[in-house]
């Protein structure tokens, strides 16, 4: 019979996706609190970037 793995550490694109969303939060909150003016040109690129990062965790969490 095959034995299941069970994994003890933690799930490392869950990990990131945390990380991401926080950072994107405080960077928000400094923007309403008139810290730095963010305009859509900055945010659109700033959400594709933490897609990306997202994604590339997923993909390299599934390979170990």
């Amino acid at each position: 019979m095959s034995e299941v793995r069970r994994s003890t550490g933690p799930d490392i694109a869950s990990l990131v996706a945390g990380v991401v969303l926080v950072c994107f939060g405080v960077v928000l909150l400094l923007d309403q609190l008139d810290v730095f003016n963010l305009r859509f040109a900055a945010v659109g690129p700033l959400v594709c970037a933490a897609l990306g990062i997202i994604l590339l965790a997923s993909g390299l969490g599934r390979r170990t």
